[in-house]
């Protein structure tokens, strides 16, 4: 681990032990976003297929403490509708990493269904499952499934009151706006209790309920999280924070960003698109139109949207991101969640940049 931001170089002394000892805990994970670029797509077995190695790679191999898998439906990538069955495949394949939703669309979903999946999937993976949610964004998903759109945050934390309760409850009865239940036995049971439970989204208001209901954060430090935890007498030491982060190393600046543009600019672009996010952003804010693919590696301090960086180029360069992240430039942070493989990216370029990755990034993180 690369202690020079902690330890003064001329005196030899620690500069902030208790910041010391939080950089040691940090944890390292890997987001899957499971999807095709349309103008260069995998056949769906075959991408499924890569993703799956990537699991045990990051398990076997990059020995990386969780994995989080998320879902979008009826996008024109194929990104992957199915996570709970993915996970399953997951937890066959892989030993010690920790396997989680990041993040589940709720309100999309039966939360008695959900809440089954949960205990089945964490038997299947001797209690390494983490449940992270969140509303979902698109509108064509949300008509699709016949939700009102309107309704997504109320239906999602509704929904997580009912499952909450069959974990702590023999029989519930639930009488809610959306979701009614009467005497139900949920018995299929997960091994922990309590679920670690995340949340996935940004907002003052999304991250003060998020605060309040006691769950972990996936996808960066927003600015209320913590205020709010703290104001309720809460310790910062039980509650995680996860920053999602694109990675992709190479050589040289040239050649990662050569491997990387069309993948990037096609994710910015489906949601700038499809989920009326501003997705693509600078050191000024939201750029008003997306440069081409090309241009991406001109844009000054480039990231994806509000806690969550990219960091494309050499290894220098990215650990050197990576480390002021562990510092706290952006917040308090548990654990880097991240991306390795971008839309269309093909498999001999994901496992340069992971194996680069590992011996020349990882011994400066941990």
């Amino acid at each position: 681990m690369d202690l020079s931001i902690w330890i003064d170089q001329q005196t030899g002394e620690v500069k902030d032990q208790r910041k010391l000892e939080k950089w040691e805990q940090m944890k390292l994970g890997i987001i899957f976003s499971v999807r095709n670029h349309p103008e260069n797509p995998y056949s769906l077995q075959e991408l499924y297929s890569e993703y799956l190695d990537d699991a045990v790679y990051a398990d076997e191999v990059l020995g990386f403490d969780h994995l989080w898998m998320n879902e979008h439906h009826l996008s024109p990538d194929q990104w992957c509708p199915s996570p709970f069955t993915m996970l399953a495949a997951i937890a066959a394949r892989t030993k010690k990493i920790r396997i989680g939703t990041g993040v589940l669309c709720l309100p999309l979903h039966n939360p008695l269904r959900v809440s089954e999946d949960i205990a089945v999937l964490d038997n299947i993976s001797g209690g390494r499952f983490d449940l992270g949610v969140a509303t979902g964004s698109s509108s064509e998903e949300f008509e699709a499934f016949k939700v009102p759109q309107k309704e997504m945050w109320r239906r999602a934390w509704e929904a997580l009151d009912f499952i909450s309760r069959t974990y702590s409850e023999e029989r519930v009865t639930f009488e809610g706006e959306f979701y009614q239940y009467r005497d139900v036995w949920q018995n299929t049971q997960p091994i922990q209790k309590p679920l670690p439970m995340w949340w996935g989204g940004f907002g003052p208001n999304s991250m003060k309920r998020a605060a309040e209901r006691g769950f972990n954060l996936l996808g960066g430090n927003y600015p209320g999280y913590d205020d709010t935890l703290l104001a309720l007498g809460q310790s910062l030491d039980d509650y995680q924070v996860a920053q999602v982060t694109a990675v992709h190393v190479a050589e040289t600046r040239e050649q990662a960003w050569d491997e990387a543009q069309n993948g990037l600019h096609w994710l910015m672009n489906f949601h700038r698109i499809r989920h009326k996010v501003p997705a693509g952003m600078g050191v000024n804010g939201p750029l008003e139109t997306l440069p081409a693919p090309e241009e991406l590696r001109n844009v000054e301090g480039l990231y994806f949207m509000p806690g969550m960086p990219i960091y494309i180029g050499t290894p220098d360069t990215v650990r050197e991101e990576l480390l002021a992240d562990c510092a706290g430039r952006r917040g308090r942070l548990t654990q880097l969640a991240l991306h390795f493989r971008l839309p269309g990216m093909r498999t001999p370029e994901v496992r340069r940049s992971m194996e680069l990755f590992r011996t020349e990034i990882m011994p400066s993180l941990r």
